[in-house]
């Protein structure tokens, strides 16, 4: 398995993006924010997806320097229309707006369709939070991308639907939450085949309902399961919420439809903290909740309680010293997508 620095990653994905018709600009974003979720340790949603991103640029599917569209736009509000570029160009333009919207009126809700797969969820609400503000995001697929079974179904109905909410902790890393609302995001089960590893226990069922931990049973017409194992209510019942936000408010539409192309929609709340307590008690408040949460007495065998995104943060620090490791099969991947576009100067060598 190769290991790469992460600016050379970087570098590349940028080529590609540009070589397939990207301004620039809009390149630079999708490569931060997918090897962004490389550095995380969520390779599930960073270069693993070069080639297929190319695939669907190819067919039509993504339209490379397609305008962001304001649709519909209140003080505090606005629906938003990505016309089919890449997802991460039109949620960061999103973001980007909400939190403009916010600083101004102390909270704001943008919602956006038409905008692909967005990567990993985590990067936008994270966005809010180095602005020094709070965000909740939540993503469906406007009834593309079923791949998950309802709670008590063996039928697939919804999409991995994940929300993520992020806050600015004092101490380093954001607080971040970052799930699918399925028991596994659907580029885990992806990464799972491509390592030749089994998926964990409560991932999938094959195409008769019963359970396996071959990711091939999940492409041979199995299913993804709801968050929560036998208490799957829960991450089903999260899953039609995140419909109503990104689906209905967005103007996505939701999983009742029936379509083909990956049509994204994303919803995005963000809040100015100052508007609710000063800063410095919000700060003060966060760090004691921070270190009240770091003093629970470890589990066996155990090294000790994290916060939510300290785990992506230290995965972070390491990678960005020691590089990130791509396994094989992927790298094979994106090494022939890279040479069929006729980059192939622009592949990186290994550190190992």
């Amino acid at each position: 398995m190769p290991t790469f620095a992460a600016p050379d990653l970087q570098r590349l994905t940028e080529e590609v993006f540009h070589a397939v018709g990207f301004p620039r600009q809009e390149a630079a974003t999708i490569a931060d924010i997918m090897v962004q979720a490389n550095l995380a340790g969520h390779d599930s949603h960073g270069v693993i997806h070069i080639p297929g991103y190319v695939e669907r640029i190819r067919s039509g599917h993504v339209r490379p320097g397609a305008a962001v569209e304001t649709v519909h736009e209140t003080s505090t509000t606005a629906v938003l229309d990505g016309h089919f570029t890449m997802g991460h160009v039109a949620a960061s333009k999103a973001m980007q707006l909400a939190i403009s919207k916010a600083r101004e009126h102390a909270i704001a809700a943008v919602g956006v369709h038409n905008l692909n797969h967005i990567g990993r969820i985590g990067a936008y609400p994270a966005m809010a939070a180095e602005a020094g503000m709070g965000a909740i995001v939540t993503a469906s697929a406007g009834g593309a991308g079923k791949l998950v079974t309802p709670f008590l179904g063996m039928q697939p109905r919804l999409a991995t639907n994940p929300i993520a909410m992020a806050f600015p902790n004092p101490a380093g890393a954001p607080l971040l939450l970052d799930m699918a609302t399925s028991a596994a995001a659907a580029g885990k089960i992806r990464l799972m085949l491509n390592r030749g590893h089994e998926t964990g226990t409560g991932w999938i069922i094959n195409k008769d309902g019963l359970p396996t931990r071959d990711p091939a049973d999940f492409y041979a017409g199995g299913m993804a399961l709801p968050l929560g194992g036998d208490q799957g209510h829960k991450g089903y019942g999260l899953a039609v919420m995140v419909e109503v936000l990104s689906g209905i408010l967005a103007r996505t539409g939701t999983a009742a439809k029936d379509r083909q192309d990956l049509n994204n929609g994303t919803f995005m709340i963000v809040i100015d903290i100052a508007a609710f307590l000063p800063l410095e008690q919000f700060h003060a408040e966060m760090a004691e909740l921070v270190d009240y949460l770091h003093d629970t007495l470890p589990a066996p065998g155990q090294e000790g309680v994290l916060v939510p995104g300290e785990y992506e943060a230290r995965n972070e620090a390491a990678r960005r010293r020691d590089g990130i490791p791509v396994e094989d099969e992927t790298w094979r991947q994106i090494c022939d997508t890279v040479e069929e576009l006729g980059i192939a100067s622009a592949l990186p060598t290994a550190l190992a």
